[in-house]
């Protein structure tokens, strides 16, 4: 059947119409997609400087002095994120002999860090040594998302104190030996 002399056939275009509703629905679908990617990397990013400035004002307050409490601290939702804070002292195997380190007698080595209560009697007692771990979480299509950041602090009082003991004790050592 034709629509007119010289015209195109019904058939050819309804071909031509499926092919522009093909064409415009996977249009739609990327454009989606994008303005989907676009939101989650607003969020991850929003999450990032989050991060960042809760660590910044972290950092300040330990400049000033004050030791920041052990365990985990979550706070309210604010603008869709969730801030968790998590603060664990670390010891540090610095106190072994040198033939303890070369034998690897140590079960984490000389430099690497192990949480405190797993450490050997030369490092018993209070660490000036902390994890600091941040996440930054939020609920996404459903998900649960995080930023995730980590630093190392140091305890000023109790890094004082644990040089004083360890002179302490070197002096004791030293004043022994015939």
């Amino acid at each position: 059947m034709r629509i007119s002399d010289g015209g195109f056939t019904l058939i050819e275009v309804l071909g031509a119409v499926a092919i522009l509703a093909i064409l415009y629905t996977t249009l739609a679908t990327v454009a989606i997609r994008g303005l989907r990617s676009e939101g989650e990397s607003r969020r991850m990013l929003e999450a990032s400087l989050l991060a960042d400035w809760q660590l910044s004002e972290f950092e300040l307050e330990l400049e000033t002095g004050a030791a920041p409490e052990i365990g985990i601290t979550r706070s309210e939702e604010e603008d869709g994120f969730t801030v968790t804070w998590e603060v664990r002292p670390v010891q540090i195997a610095i106190f072994e002999s040198p033939s303890e380190q070369e034998q690897g007698s140590s079960p984490a080595g000389p430099r690497t860090p192990i949480p405190a209560g797993q450490s050997g009697a030369a490092n018993a007692g209070a660490t000036p040594f902390l994890q600091v771990e941040l996440w930054v979480s939020w609920f996404e299509a459903g998900n649960e998302r995080s930023v995730t950041r980590t630093i190392f602090a140091v305890d000023e009082d109790a890094a004082a104190k644990l040089a004083a003991e360890s002179v302490l004790g070197e002096r004791a050592v030293g004043t022994e030996q015939p």
